[in-house]
């Protein structure tokens, strides 16, 4: 959250809502929040909270990221779980200036990153540390062949 350095005026996507609480937390320091969860009892559940915490600028959707098609771009981007590779897709949702938080690459060497759309065709890329964390539902490595 940190990393995205979240201004009040920004309109926030998560991927990956689980329990509600990353979601609560990007709503008090943006203008908008739209979290996306692709299993409809985590979204339900999460919403639920967030309504009785009294959060009225997030948004909580149930959806499968990698088949997501936003009506708007975003300012920043916060994908709570790993994915193998970033998809095109989630550049394509940053607006000039933003600012998107991934964890990518091949457990259990994953690397976190701040990637920031410089223009149209250039994402510059910034390493943040190395963690392990689950993958995003359809977004782990390719199986391979193993002898």
């Amino acid at each position: 959250t940190e990393a995205l350095e979240l201004k009040p005026s920004d309109k926030v996507l998560e991927i990956g809502t689980g329990s509600g609480y990353t979601a609560a937390c990007l709503s008090r320091l943006a203008r908008q929040v739209v979290s996306i969860e692709i299993h409809n009892d985590l979204a339900e559940s999460a919403r639920s909270r967030i309504g009785a915490a009294g959060i009225r600028n997030c948004q909580v959707l149930g959806a499968d990221a990698l088949s997501f098609h936003p009506a708007q771009t975003f300012d920043a981007i916060a994908v709570t779980g790993a994915v193998a590779e970033v998809p095109e897709a989630f550049l394509r949702w940053l607006k000039p200036g933003g600012r998107m938080f991934v964890i990518r690459g091949l457990s259990p060497a994953m690397e976190a990153v701040l990637m920031t759309r410089q223009s149209a065709d250039y994402v510059e890329t910034s390493s943040l540390f190395e963690t392990d964390l689950p993958y995003l539902k359809g977004a782990e490595p390719a199986s391979q062949f193993k002898f």
